[in-house]
């Protein structure tokens, strides 16, 4: 059997204040690793050249990421200041959080970052990388390590058959990357439609009308969802379960001319 560990911190980025003398060393100097997909958690220490954590209570930080190509700032976060002026442990210490969202326009590849302090008066001053008088660090932005963003199905074209009057096309269940507490989830487009409709799957891999079965959604105490009063209002559902392939059927009341203009189905 194989062990897998997975630490639990954050990353650290060393940054030294202006106005020091003395030695050239790169005494923390690696690369920053940011993942797509997810939000990335990064902690700052401001400190002088003798490793000393600096007071940072009324400081003000930005921390940009910069396209190594365009140079342009592509990301500008304000740091949170931790430091409060009395705790030893949190003293020179801020923090950010790179989102999902900060990440969703950028391309994988590496960029530059810098961390520059904001003046009351509006300018900027430069913090350093290393005692060497570097400003720029180094990030790769990896993807791939986490699920990308999967669209929903939309089901807008429907037939005439089924149990009911209308039935959609098959839909894959993808059942290989599932178990059997997978969840799928509905949302229902009504267009002034009064009646009935239903999720319908099968284990089949070419199923026939009669390989389906219903399924009871959560919360429903029928396989039959049905609206007894014309509407237009969005409706959303879920179930559970591994099936290979789905679809959805429906049928209007006799003196109802409205539809279900679309379903929109994530597994």
């Amino acid at each position: 059997m194989q062990t897998v560990s997975r630490y639990l911190i954050n990353q650290l980025v060393i940054a030294y204040v202006s106005g020091f003398h003395g030695r050239n060393s790169n005494v923390y100097d690696r690369r920053l690793t940011l993942h797509r997909g997810v939000s990335n958690p990064v902690n700052f220490t401001f400190k002088n050249e003798d490793q000393k954590a600096q007071d940072i209570t009324s400081k003000t930080y930005e921390f940009n990421i910069i396209d190594s190509e365009s140079k342009k700032a592509v990301v500008t976060k304000t740091l949170t200041i931790l430091d409060d002026g009395s705790t030893v442990s949190t003293k020179g210490d801020a923090s950010c959080t790179i989102t999902e969202g900060d990440l969703l326009p950028l391309d994988a590849k590496f960029y530059n970052f810098a961390v520059r302090e904001v003046k009351s008066d509006g300018s900027r001053e430069i913090t350093y990388s290393d005692t060497g008088y570097a400003a720029a660090g180094t990030i790769e932005l990896l993807e791939g390590a986490y699920p990308e963003f999967v669209p929903s199905t939309n089901v807008s074209t429907f037939s005439t058959g089924g149990p009911l009057k209308f039935k959609s096309g098959v839909i894959d269940a993808r059942p290989g990357i599932n178990n059997n507490k997978a969840l799928h989830t509905i949302a229902v487009y009504p267009k002034n439609f009064q009646g009935s409709w239903r999720v319908q799957a099968t284990m089949s891999a070419s199923p026939s009308d009669s390989d389906f079965f219903d399924i009871t959604l959560d919360g429903e105490s029928s396989s039959t969802v049905s609206y007894i009063l014309p509407t237009s209002q969005l409706y959303q559902y879920n179930f559970t379960g591994v099936y290979h392939s789905i679809r959805f059927v429906w049928g209007n009341d006799t003196d109802n001319t409205g539809v279900i203009d679309k379903i929109l189905y994530r597994q």
